[in-house]
């Protein structure tokens, strides 16, 4: 069997890719504050009408999705990796933030291939490290267990069963519409990541 991966539900400026990581794009909007006495822009105020110092840029980053699949001891699978019936391997989802600024409400949904893998219960974690770590640094961070399923007492993200066969494979980060996840936010110079253990079918 080889190992195949999926594309990722990202809201909120994040995009999928798997594996690789490169330097996010950067993009700037002008934006303008207009203003006056008794009505908009109607001359009443200097650059009431949006223009001179009234004009500010705002400088946006799209954050990178990455989506691994590693070995017991936390070695990164190449993509299209044999693996066999029964093997245990791990699947490491992480967004880097490489800014200063925290990227607040954070959300992914990552759906997992019932007729490939099965979820391992209890197995979902999360770490935070310095932005730009390699892979042999995530893999060391301290990672904290979270619960797999919704509802008090409840943390960041969860596990549940949506379609047959019976067995968790949505998994959710984040305050995803319809779960009770905690919201994430992602400080600035941080990566997090979450992992978490299948059974190769």
């Amino acid at each position: 069997m080889n190992l195949r991966h999926c594309v990722l539900i990202v809201p909120i400026l994040l995009f999928g890719s798997l594996i690789a990581w490169t330097p996010p794009p950067a993009g700037a909007a002008t934006n303008a504050a207009v203003g006056g006495i008794g009505g908009v822009n109607n001359g009443t105020i200097q650059n009431g009408d949006g223009t001179g110092p009234a004009q500010f840029t705002v400088d946006s980053v799209d954050l990178a999705l990455v989506k691994q699949a590693r070995d017991l001891n936390g070695v990164v699978l190449p993509p299209g990796a044999g693996v066999r019936p029964g093997q245990q391997i791990y699947f490491v989802l992480y967004v880097d933030n490489p800014t200063v600024y925290p990227s607040d409400d954070l959300r992914i949904s990552d759906v997992l291939n019932e007729a490939q893998f099965t979820y391992v219960p209890g197995t979902l974690e999360t770490t935070q490290v310095t932005d730009g770590s390699p892979d042999a640094t995530i893999w060391a961070g301290t990672w904290t267990p979270l619960t797999d399923s919704i509802g008090i007492p409840d943390d960041t993200a969860s596990f549940i069963d949506t379609v047959a066969p019976t067995g968790p494979n949505l998994l959710s980060i984040g305050a995803v519409p319809g779960q009770s996840n905690m919201v994430v936010t992602l400080p600035g110079s941080t990566l997090v990541a979450f992992r978490f253990l299948v059974t190769v079918n």
